[in-house]
C-alpha cells in the first residue's frame, strides 16, 4: 500500500474514534412563556408548568434601546422583538417632533442567539411574523406613518406601505391574509393585503384608536384610550360588530374563548377588569395589583390559566381563569412589557 494511502487510512481511523461533537438541541421549547423586559433588556423564559424562570436571554444592543413587545413565529423557532430607541412605557406623546430610530431583533427561541438586527427608520411598537414565517412586519410610529415588510431570511425590505400618522401595534389575521394596524391620528383600522402588500381598506372605529390586539376567530380588538372603549372588528365582514365603553382608560386587552370573558388592563386603577356579555357587556370581576402597573395578559393551559406581567412590579403572575385566584408570582427583569407563548 502506498504511504499516502496508509496515512489517510490511519487518519480516518482516529477520526472515527473521536466522540461526536455536542450538537445543541434546537427543537422549539414547549409550554413556556417568553417575557421581554424594556429596561432589563432581556427575554425571560418561564416554564409554565412550574411557573419559574428557566433561562434569561441578554438582548441588549445599546444603552438607548428599550426592547418592546415580543412575538413568536408560527413554527415556534424564532422570536421577533421591536427594539426602538424610546421607552414606550412613558407613553406615545414623547415621540412627537423628535427623530427616534427603531429596529427588529430576530432571535433563536431555543438558544437566545441574535440572528438578525434589522434597522427601522423610526421607533416601532412591535414586530411580528407572516403566517408562513417568511416575512417580518413592523411600523414606524411617526407622522409619516409606514408599515414595513422585511424578508426574514436576508433582512431586506420587501415593501413599504403608507399609513396614517402614528401607527402602533401591527398584527396578522388568523387566516394570514391581512395585517391590521391603527394610527393614533385617524379613526380607522387599516387593513393590509399581504398577498399584494398594499393598503386594501380602512374600517371606521372610534376616533384616535390606540392599538389593535389579537381577538378570536377572525375578530380583532381595537382599544381606544381617548374614547375609553374597545371595538370588536370582524375581518370577514370588515366592520365593527360589537363594542364596550369603559369608565377607565384601557390598556392591553384579550378575550378568553373558553370563559367568554374580556380581560382588560386598567392602568389608571392598577387592576385587571374582567367583562362578560349577557345581552350587554358588564364588569364581573376585578383583580387589584396596586403599585405594580399590570401591562399585558396571555392565556395558556387550554385557556384555563393566565399569565400577567406587571411593568412596575417587575413580576409575572399566574392566575386561575375560573376562580380568578392568584396561583403564584415571580420576579422577572426590569420593566416587562411583552409576552409570547409557546405551547
Amino acid at each position: 500500500m502506498p504511504i499516502r494511502f496508509t496515512i489517510l487510512a490511519i487518519f480516518s481511523f482516529f477520526l472515527s474514534c473521536r466522540p461526536a461533537p455536542d450538537i445543541p438541541d434546537l427543537k422549539p421549547r414547549e409550554n413556556v412563556a417568553y417575557v421581554v423586559t424594556g429596561v432589563g433588556k432581556t427575554i425571560e423564559v418561564i416554564d409554565l408548568e412550574s411557573f419559574s424562570v428557566v433561562a434569561a436571554y441578554d438582548i441588549s444592543t445599546s444603552s438607548d434601546r428599550f426592547p418592546h413587545h415580543i412575538y413568536i413565529s408560527n413554527d415556534r423557532k424564532k422570536l421577533a422583538v421591536a427594539n426602538p430607541a424610546y421607552d414606550f412605557s412613558k407613553g406615545h406623546m414623547g415621540l412627537h417632533g423628535v427623530d427616534v430610530p427603531g429596529g427588529i431583533l430576530l432571535i433563536n427561541a431555543a438558544t437566545g442567539d441574535l440572528e438578525k438586527n434589522i434597522p427601522v427608520n423610526f421607533a416601532n411598537h412591535n414586530a411580528t411574523f407572516s403566517k408562513d414565517d417568511q416575512n417580518l412586519l413592523t411600523t414606524s410610529f411617526s407622522h409619516t406613518g409606514r408599515a414595513y415588510i422585511f424578508n426574514i431570511n436576508n433582512g431586506q425590505l420587501k415593501a413599504e406601505i403608507i399609513l396614517s400618522a402614528d401607527p402602533s401595534e401591527i398584527i396578522v389575521s388568523p387566516d394570514g391574509k391581512y395585517a391590521a394596524v391603527t394610527s393614533g391620528e385617524s379613526s380607522f383600522l387599516q387593513i393590509l393585503n399581504l398577498a399584494t402588500n398594499e393598503l386594501e381598506r380602512q374600517i371606521k372605529v372610534d376616533l384616535a384608536p390606540s392599538n389593535v390586539w389579537p381577538g378570536f376567530d377572525n375578530i380583532v380588538l381595537v382599544s381606544n384610550s381617548f374614547r375609553k372603549s374597545v371595538n370588536f372588528v370582524d375581518l370577514d365582514q370588515f366592520s365593527v360588530t360589537d363594542f364596550i365603553d369603559f369608565d377607565f382608560t384601557p390598556g392591553y386587552l384579550t378575550y378568553n374563548p373558553v370563559s367568554q370573558e374580556l380581560w382588560v388592563c386598567d392602568t389608571e386603577n392598577e387592576a385587571i377588569k374582567i367583562f362578560k356579555k349577557d345581552v350587554v357587556w358588564s364588569e364581573t370581576n376585578s383583580i387589584s395589583f396596586s403599585g405594580k402597573d399590570p401591562h399585558m395578559i396571555k392565556f395558556f393551559d387550554e385557556n384555563q390559566k393566565a399569565i400577567l406581567i406587571n411593568q412596575k412590579g417587575n413580576t409575572a403572575v399566574e392566575i386561575d381563569v375560573t376562580s380568578k385566584n392568584i396561583l403564584s408570582e415571580i420576579q422577572v427583569g426590569k420593566a416587562p412589557n411583552g409576552i409570547a407563548i409557546s405551547d
